[in-house]
């Protein structure tokens, strides 16, 4: 091994970098967990309102594009209506 790379081997053990990742890992993912508890509470108690916005979104796109884009209008409202159905659901099933 070079030097180089026992002195860096040495500085990582020496300050714990290994355990301080792993951490910093596991405070993220409590953090983005909580985050997304929040969007599933707010997409299921929101979810018609949610609905209306996504409908007058896609009715805007419609009118200003003259029609043309209506299959992918259509298709991104569906994706967007599907994702938050699966937001709404993560409370009732975490693993989703």
């Amino acid at each position: 091994m070079s030097r180089i790379n026992e002195t860096l081997k040495q500085k990582i053990d020496e300050l714990d970098l290994d355990k301080r990742l792993n951490d910093l890992t596991e405070q993220a993912e409590v953090a983005i967990n909580r985050a997304l508890d929040s969007a599933s509470d707010y997409a299921r108690d929101h979810r018609s309102d949610l609905d209306r916005w996504l409908q007058r979104a896609s009715e805007t796109v419609e009118q200003r594009t003259g029609g043309r884009y209506s299959d992918r209008v259509t298709r991104v409202r569906d994706t967007l209506a599907g994702g938050v159905d699966r937001l709404a659901a993560r409370r009732d099933d975490p693993d989703v």
